[in-house]
């Protein structure tokens, strides 16, 4: 929920009081007293719950009820939302950018940016808690490129409003062509962005790498609807962003190394992966996958740490590439 302007003053009144150190454990009587004495205003005690709750949600303060004093307190006696590093606007920017998702709710677009808007905010928190920049001790993944970032904020609204699209787009071979394209899917693999959606150029569902992208304005044609396109089900049978049409899933079968084994287990390589065989020599798994680039790249990745065991079409694809790596040396 976006934090507005009067309950933003709510919550620092809350957190003088909580802060306050002449006046220790606050009751709600008092606190709901001084918040109506400084701004004129009435507030309810539901009102006053619901603030506690949203800023434990916004700034992670830890407030706690001590039914012994029969007050509120923070559990960490050198917190406050004054020593909070972004700004109000700043805040509700990134709480307006939540609420906008929401109608994306249930995707895994929705849980990316619910997370990456949470990373900056604990980033930030833990900056100020250590007194000194995260990045000294704390480092997360950051985008190699940054190519495409001009392009998410209108595809993603055009996806929200479902408002078609004019997409100039220009692949590694070819001239430059204009896609009349309707969003369905932003989809972030590998520090790169991509958006899915209907095309009227083929007339079916592509997937375009939004840093390929030279030109996006809003079309006048209406926006092409697709009651078979399923976001959670698009990618199922993928291993990163290759997404085969009229293609059949099949059953892959690894064989890992022990010492491979382990990484394997606490990070399966796809959310179809089933456990065959494991004791002291190797470990077994199954996948249901597209048998793509991706996945052939991927299992050479693993070097002599894994092996192959079906389907032949794939033993043979990793055969083969394993061949033209050994004729380079």
């Amino acid at each position: 929920m976006p934090v507005n302007k009067s309950a933003f003053l709510r919550y620092r009144i809350i957190d003088g009081c909580l802060t306050n150190t002449l006046h220790k454990y606050p009751s709600l009587h008092y606190i709901i007293e001084k918040i109506e004495e400084q701004l004129d205003v009435s507030l309810s005690a539901s009102m006053f719950s619901k603030d506690l709750q949203q800023m434990k949600a916004t700034y992670n303060a830890p407030i706690k009820f001590d039914k012994y004093h029969k007050g509120y307190y923070y559990t960490e006696p050198s917190f406050s939302i004054k020593e909070f590093p972004l700004t109000h606007n700043e805040i509700e920017a990134l709480d307006m950018s939540t609420a906008l998702l929401q109608q994306l709710k249930g995707t895994r677009i929705f849980q990316h940016f619910e997370n990456a808007i949470n990373k900056v905010i604990e980033g930030y928190r833990l900056s100020d808690i250590l007194g000194q920049s995260q990045t000294q001790i704390l480092q997360v993944e950051e985008p190699v490129r940054q190519d495409s970032s001009q392009w998410l904020e209108i595809i993603l609204k055009a996806i929200v409003d479902k408002q078609c699209l004019d997409i100039t787009y220009k692949s590694y071979e070819g001239s430059p062509k204009v896609h009349r394209f309707s969003g369905y899917l932003l989809k972030e693999y590998r520090n790169r962005w991509y958006v899915i959606g209907h095309s009227n150029l083929h007339n079916t569902v592509l997937i375009l790498a939004l840093d390929r992208i030279v030109t996006v304005v809003f079309s006048k044609s209406p926006y092409h609807t697709d009651a078979s396109f399923l976001p959670a089900n698009f990618f199922k049978f993928s291993l990163g962003i290759t997404q085969l049409h009229n293609a059949t899933a099949e059953q892959v079968i690894l064989s890992f190394t022990p010492k491979q084994a382990k990484y394997i287990l606490s990070q399966p390589l796809h959310h179809s992966q089933q456990i065959l065989l494991q004791n002291d020599e190797e470990l077994q798994v199954s996948l249901l996958l597209y048998l793509t680039t991706e996945l052939t790249m991927s299992i050479l990745s693993y070097g002599n740490a894994v092996r192959v065991l079906a389907p032949k079409s794939l033993q043979n694809s990793i055969k083969n590439e394993i061949k033209k790596m050994a004729a380079l040396y």
